[in-house]
């Protein structure tokens, strides 16, 4: 009995380690106020980004610099090294004038060996005399000559020596310009990523900044959750329809391999199109009555183009819905709007929207959130990562499947 009552306090104790290591905590709700603080914490996030692409940019530009100068030399050096070829063969040659010059003076000297060219020199003297100043003569001029010539020799060693260390100096060179353009596309990397990191804490201080004002304008207190708020304001509702008339589903939301780079990737909304998309004012309506919470057409996004997001209250439960590749939108922030209201046209074409990077063709890229609109859910960021509260559209709206086209909003399969 005893050991049967130890086993259950073990077993019980077990359980209750088990539960308190995966317990999970429950998120806090967001309030405007803390929306501000985030806000800053962007701008702050900015400001860095700033200082990073200003001390790239400089470091681009002293390596720049660098390589100019390692050019230059190098030119200098190669410039050098043919001086000192030159030099070098001049006085190869000035050796072979002067051991020729050498060896007529010597021919004096053959006399000590009985030769009959010391007589030719010898009776050319005028007296004894000029016999004896031609000897000495004879002996300087040698002894001169054997000395320039060893000075020669001496000058092209050290010519050689000089080449052989502008040679080096050139490799070294080589290898340090070399070096540096390795590093001057670690830095164009760097910089690219930093200016693309721009453009998204860009987009998310817009975001906020919106968002702010337009809670701001609804009368939200700091401490007052976007819940809170959002439900005195929301138009209700009770379901949720197709955004476009007509059409079919052309990819899933979920895991994919992107068609843009090939790798794989989190598809984080539902693509629908219809035919001939590419080439007319396709309207784009919102899927339940809500309220508009931000609006980008600017048609500056790299990924997405113009979007929408809109908050709805449906059956007491909070969504968000967000429409990416719009040509145009005809909403603002604020808007009260229905299912009619038509939010926007169908995008995407890379021959119109040259500047969405991320689209094959005329498409709408719906998305779905049970959470209200908020930077984290709706960041460009987050284009690859899980959003906040991450709905399957398809799951959740009445869709045929893939393939199949439909030819109202409402029609049930």
């Amino acid at each position: 009995m005893k050991k049967s009552s130890r086993k259950i306090f073990q077993f019980l104790f077990i359980i209750c380690l088990l539960v308190s290591n995966f317990y999970i905590p429950e998120a806090q709700a967001k309030t405007l106020g803390s929306m501000r603080e985030e806000l800053e914490e962007l701008k702050e996030k900015y400001a860095n980004n700033q200082l990073q692409i200003q001390l790239t940019e400089e470091e681009i530009e002293q390596t720049k610099e660098r390589i100019a100068t390692i050019r230059t030399t190098i030119l200098d050096i190669q410039e050098n090294m043919y001086e000192l070829k030159n030099t070098i063969e001049q006085l190869n040659q000035d050796i072979l004038d002067k051991e020729a010059e050498i060896e007529d003076i010597l021919v004096f000297f053959q006399v000590a060996n009985g030769e009959n060219s010391y007589l030719e020199y010898a009776f050319g003297a005028k007296d004894f005399t000029d016999f004896i100043y031609r000897l000495a003569v004879s002996e300087q001029l040698t002894s001169y000559n054997n000395e320039l010539v060893e000075q020669y020799k001496q000058d092209i060693e050290e010519s050689e020596q000089k080449t052989k260390e502008l040679e080096q100096e050139e490799i070294n060179l080589n290898n340090e310009r070399d070096d540096l353009e390795v590093e001057m596309t670690k830095l164009g990397d760097k910089l690219e990523e930093l200016d693309s990191d721009s453009i998204s804490i860009e987009e998310q201080l817009e975001m906020m900044e919106s968002e702010i004002e337009l809670y701001t304008s609804l009368g939200c207190s700091d401490d007052q959750t976007i819940e809170q708020c959002s439900a005195d304001v929301l138009p209700p509702d009770t379901t949720m329809w197709r955004p476009i008339p007509t059409g079919y589903i052309s990819g899933y939301s979920g895991w994919r391999i992107s068609p843009i780079h090939g790798g794989r990737e989190f598809h984080h909304g539902l693509d629908m199109s219809d035919s001939g998309a590419n080439y007319r004012d396709y309207p784009i309506y919102s899927i339940a009555n809500g309220l508009v919470v931000y609006v980008d057409n600017s048609n500056t996004s790299s990924c997405g183009g113009n979007k929408v997001y809109i908050q709805h209250l449906i059956n007491g439960q909070f969504y968000t819905s967000g429409y990416w590749h719009l040509r145009a939108t005809s909403v603002e922030v604020g808007d009260v709007v229905t299912k009619n209201t038509q939010i926007g046209i169908m995008g995407g074409y890379s021959g119109t929207e040259y500047w969405d990077g991320c689209s094959t063709g005329a498409h709408l890229h719906l998305e779905l959130s049970d959470e209200p609109f908020n930077n984290e859910n709706g960041g460009s960021e987050n284009i690859y990562g899980l959003r906040d509260g991450f709905l399957r559209p398809e799951l959740n709206i009445n869709f045929p499947s893939k393939g199949v086209y439909w030819n109202d909003r409402t029609t049930k399969y």
